[in-house]
């Protein structure tokens, strides 16, 4: 095997380097976009459980109150 001229393999190390890093730095925020999508659209479905369930005690409370005059 030949060997190669020393900027060759410094060019080479650093265009590994660049790819390395775009493709690591593309998976790290990817996954965090995703991290943050899942919990953001748990918090979603808890706020609206909650809200279901107040709109639904006010209607409760709002029978009795009527069926009792």
């Amino acid at each position: 095997m030949a060997k190669y001229a020393w900027y060759t393999r410094a060019s080479d190390t650093i265009h590994r380097l660049t790819v390395l890093g775009l493709v690591g730095g593309s998976v790290y925020m990817v996954g965090g976009l995703g991290y943050t999508m899942y919990i953001n659209g748990k918090n979603y479905e808890k706020q609206v459980t909650a809200t279901k369930l107040d709109q639904n005690e006010a209607r409760e409370l709002e029978g009795s109150v009527t069926s009792a005059e």
